[in-house]
């Protein structure tokens, strides 16, 4: 039977904006392609230990809802004394993750004979950077309704207002006071005639920033 292998885990986020290990890792907003890496490095120094290599699976156990991770498991094969080798993972911060709110990855690292270790990344998403207005989706819409989005870098006043060509108004989508963040809402169809709409954006946040955003969306039947 093998003596303990001690294996030491550390990690890294594949982007400079992170903090120290004592402080959440900062993730921009509703954004994709980013890479974190665990190193396994094996550290025994027994000769028995050293007789032959040790292959370990890192694997994903826990993950906010708005993460999305791949792979599951990465399996590190032939780890021998002295040496270490890196768990990638990929993942992508979903459009509808919370700003400001901690959340976890934890990864579980096992070896073939039952020995287990734990990695947890402490993580938060950063607000948008900017006031935005999402392009409406579908577009032209008919049947079903058209999703529109709106990004609030920081608590604000918004107005969601839809107009016909003639300047008036038909819907109105949102009006007060909205957290920083991504939020999404529908323009249903019903009662609107076929033609050109005019979508109009305004936030005014507590500080006297003012933004004003507007696109077309087209309803037809």
């Amino acid at each position: 039977m093998p003596r303990l292998i001690v294996l030491a885990i550390a990690a890294a986020l594949a982007f400079p904006a992170f903090a120290q290990e004592a402080a959440p890792h900062m993730l921009p907003f509703a954004s994709t392609g980013h890479a974190l890496e665990l190193e396994v490095a094996h550290t025994a120094t027994d000769e028995e230990d050293a007789a032959a290599p040790t292959a370990v699976t890192v694997r994903l156990t826990d993950a906010p809802a708005w993460l999305a991770v791949t792979p599951a498991a990465v399996t590190l094969a032939a780890l021998t004394p002295g040496s270490d080798a890196l768990a990638r993972f990929a993942f992508d911060v979903t459009e509808d993750a919370p700003v400001g709110e901690p959340g976890a990855m934890t990864f579980a690292l096992a070896t073939p004979d039952g020995q287990t270790w734990t990695k947890t990344i402490r993580v938060e998403v950063a607000p948008p950077a900017a006031f935005a207005l999402a392009a409406a989706y579908p577009n032209p819409f008919g049947a079903r309704p058209a999703t529109l989005a709106f990004d609030v870098p920081r608590a604000a006043d918004v107005r969601l207002v839809v107009y016909d060509l003639l300047g008036r108004e038909v819907a109105r989508l949102a009006d007060g006071e909205h957290e920083a963040g991504r939020h999404t809402v529908a323009l249903r169809p019903e009662g609107l005639a076929s033609g050109v709409y005019v979508v109009r954006l305004t936030a005014e946040s507590e500080a006297g920033e003012r933004a004003v955003e507007h696109q077309k969306l087209t309803l037809v039947r």
